[in-house]
């Protein structure tokens, strides 16, 4: 039996079929940024579903793909309670990039697209 991390993404958090990929391409929203896009659309279910698609044509080496998805799936994983539930992404990355990068433009297209748990009101003393 494989030992998870604390905190990773179960198996039922991850899109992993094709065929749920191709209808989130097609019937789903896309928000741009510089780097990254995401496509998202509303889902079924009490929690959000990621995926991550990074091309050959935009980063070359397997290695650097897969460090570059790593990275995605992480930035995810840390900021996954400001994100609302109840929706499919995909991340989608066209050049390399570092962890703040990744988290900051996150978070933009995240807020771009209304994807963020509205933020709790700050006590006034």
């Amino acid at each position: 039996m494989k030992l998870k991390a604390a905190g990773a993404l179960s198996r039922e958090q991850r899109l992993r079929r094709t065929a749920d990929f191709r209808q989130l391409y097609l019937s789903g929203r896309r928000v741009n940024g510089p780097s990254l896009s995401i496509f998202f659309r509303p889902n079924q279910l009490q929690f959000s579903r990621l995926g991550i698609s990074v091309t050959k044509k935009r980063v070359k080496l397997s290695t650097r793909r897969h460090f570059l998805q790593r990275r995605l799936r992480e930035a995810f994983r840390r900021k996954k309670q400001c994100f609302l539930p109840g929706y499919d992404l995909v991340f989608s990355a066209r050049r390399m990039l570092n962890f703040r990068e990744i988290e900051a433009e996150l978070l933009s297209l995240a807020r771009k697209a209304r994807l963020l748990q509205p933020a709790e009101p700050q006590d006034k003393r």
